[in-house]
Formats: C-alpha cells, sequence, structure tokens
C-alpha cells in the first residue's frame, strides 16, 4: 500500500482557508461561467466582451478539478468505487455535453471532461498498483511510462475534452503531491498549454495560474458538502444551458 502519512501531513492544517468542497464550487462556478460563453449562449446576445471574460474565468477551473481528483484517488478509501462514480458520471454527462456545445445528442469528435479526469485518476490507479508490485524498479518505470502513454493515446483517439494535456497535468500533480511547491510549479508546467502563438507575440491566459494560491490554501479537509452535489452539477448545468439556448434562440 502507498504511504499516505507523508501526503496528508503536507496538505493536513488547522487553518481554516479552503476546503475541498470550497474548491469544487469556486471551480464550478468558474466553469458554469465559461460553458455560458464557449456554447455560444452569451454571444448569441452580442455580449462578445462579457464571453471573453467568463472564458478567461473559466481558466481556473480545470487546474482545480485536476488537482481534487488527484486528492481524490489518493485518499478514496474505495478506488474502484471512485473510478466507477467518475466513469458513470461521465456517461450520464456525454448527452447534455454534447446538447449544449454541438446541439446534437452525440459528437463523435468531442468527449465531456469527465472522461479526461477518469482517465487521469485510472492512470494514478494502475501507476499505485505497479509501485506496490514485486517487480524491479526498471519494470515499474518502464510500465509507469508505458501506462501514461497508453492513457494519453486514449484520451487523445477519444477527444476527450483537453484530451493528454490533462493526463500530463495530473501525472506532474501526482509526483508533486507530496509538496505544496513543487504542486504549484506542476500546474504551472501542466498548463502551460495555454499559451497562445500569435505570430512574434507570446501570450497566456495567466487567469490559470490564479488556481494556485487557491490551491495553497487548501487545507486537506472535505468539508460539510455533499459530494452528490459536484457530481450531478456538471451534466445538470449543461442541460441548462442547452434548455435556455433552445428556449431563448
Amino acid at each position: 500500500m502507498i504511504d499516505k502519512r507523508n501526503f496528508k501531513d503536507v496538505w493536513h492544517t488547522s487553518r481554516e482557508h479552503f476546503t475541498s468542497g470550497d474548491l469544487k464550487i469556486i471551480a464550478c462556478g468558474a466553469m458554469f461561467l465559461s460553458h455560458l460563453a464557449q456554447s455560444g449562449f452569451l454571444y448569441g446576445f452580442d455580449c462578445v466582451k462579457l464571453a471573453d471574460l467568463f472564458t478567461l474565468i473559466g481558466r481556473i477551473a480545470m487546474p482545480l478539478f485536476c488537482f481534487m481528483v488527484v486528492q481524490g484517488i489518493i485518499l478514496s478509501e474505495n478506488k474502484e468505487k471512485y473510478l466507477k462514480r467518475l466513469f458513470i458520471f461521465a456517461l450520464i454527462s456525454e448527452i447534455p455535453f454534447d446538447l449544449a456545445f454541438s446541439d446534437s445528442f452525440f459528437n463523435i469528435y468531442s468527449q465531456n471532461v469527465f472522461f479526461s479526469l477518469f482517465l487521469g485518476a485510472l492512470m494514478v490507479y494502475f501507476w499505485e498498483r505497479i509501485q506496490i508490485s514485486d517487480i524491479n524498479n526498471t519494470l515499474k518505470l518502464c510500465g509507469g511510462i508505458i501506462l501514461f502513454l497508453a492513457i494519453s493515446f486514449i484520451a487523445r483517439l477519444f477527444m476527450t475534452d483537453y484530451d493528454a494535456y490533462v493526463i500530463f497535468a495530473i501525472a506532474l500533480l501526482y509526483f508533486a503531491k507530496d509538496n505544496r511547491l513543487l504542486t504549484a510549479l506542476a500546474i504551472f508546467v501542466g498548463f502551460a498549454f495555454e499559451a497562445n502563438f500569435t505570430g512574434m507575440e507570446f501570450t497566456i491566459p495567466y487567469i490559470v495560474y490564479l488556481s494556485i494560491p487557491l490551491i495553497l490554501l487548501y487545507n486537506g479537509k472535505r468539508g460539510s458538502y455533499n459530494r452528490w452535489y459536484f457530481y450531478g452539477f456538471y451534466p445538470a448545468h449543461l442541460f441548462v444551458i442547452y434548455l435556455l439556448k433552445v428556449i431563448l434562440f
């Protein structure tokens, strides 16, 4: 079994600050604003500047979700059930996701982010299984590399939201899990794919890095929130956005 003591010592503090529930609320709120823009809803009202602002705010959501998935799979007492929940809600969310963003019941070219998070958590799960096996360290390393490449390939093949970029970010966050500063660095490097190149200009939507101070203020506690609200929020908010588009346009 992987030793969690150092991991818990790093993140579990007596400070008030943010619980995992607080971080999820922030992430869900930012994601909702972003999806109002990315689904075309706000652009339909010609609210271009507001839509651009909401899209920028939404950038903080993905690092928070990736961080919480790493925390979730490590701390879960039943990792198989945790993975099953992620996969089930990925399936549940697919039709609302496609309705909101493609106006169709199924779009083969884009799958919702729950699939990406599930694959990232699955990678961590199998990595830990490899580490506690009886094989030598060289084989463990080779197995881990093959695992990372295989999961990344699956994410890209099925065109999950953020595809292999999320897998890379989750891998970095997992290896940085025992150190807060390394976690901050993992987010900085893991989400550098947000960089945009335009001619001779090099820009990064720096808003994505506002997730770093939020995570550093995490106190390692779950909070009093019901986890099912967060699972249900994703498909529910997508379906609401779709209904608003149908009713108002």
